[in-house]
């Protein structure tokens, strides 16, 4: 589920980017912004769910690792589900500023939220950029970090997040 949600995460980057930069793009809003809306939404279901699972199962980020490097992989773990979870409430009160409520596949639900269409382009789509960069910086320092832990350190930390059994080797 790991790597799927950041293909996911990914994916919305890129579509995010093009409908604000690529004129293309930008002529087929309407497509591209349900597209973007129902993909923030499945990252926000599926972060919920890992969420819950390392919950449960009271999995620690940083397992193994001495304390200060355990509470430096906490700190971006925490800094990565809260930036998803902002994102997505700041992407659902966006999508009820500009009157179209949430759709989610077939599911179509409105949102007890005044339209207002002028706050949206003037502050919330800023403020949902600005969140995407923070969010892509913050995973390009996980990403960093994995890669640091396996080539340098040579421990097994990009082995237990890697979607293949434990005991292959890279």
């Amino acid at each position: 589920m790991h790597w799927f949600i950041a293909l996911l995460v990914l994916f919305q980057g890129l579509l995010g980017y093009f409908m604000l930069h690529v004129g293309w793009f930008r002529e087929h809003l309407t497509t591209e912004i349900l597209i973007h809306q129902q993909m923030g939404l499945l990252i926000l279901g599926l972060s919920l769910w890992m969420l819950s699972i390392r919950l449960f199962k009271r999995a620690r980020s940083g397992n193994g690792l001495n304390a200060l490097n355990a509470r430096l992989a906490e700190a971006v773990h925490v800094l990565l589900y809260g930036l998803i979870f902002i994102q997505s409430a700041v992407g659902i009160w966006m999508m009820g500023l500009l009157g179209k409520g949430l759709w989610f596949f077939a599911w179509h639900v409105a949102l007890p939220i005044h339209p207002n269409p002028v706050l949206v382009f003037r502050v919330v789509l800023p403020i949902h950029a600005a969140i995407a960069e923070s969010l892509a910086g913050i995973i390009m320092l996980h990403t960093v970090a994995a890669l640091y832990h396996h080539f340098v350190l040579h421990d097994d930390v990009l082995r237990r997040m890697s979607p293949v059994n434990s005991s292959d080797k890279f």
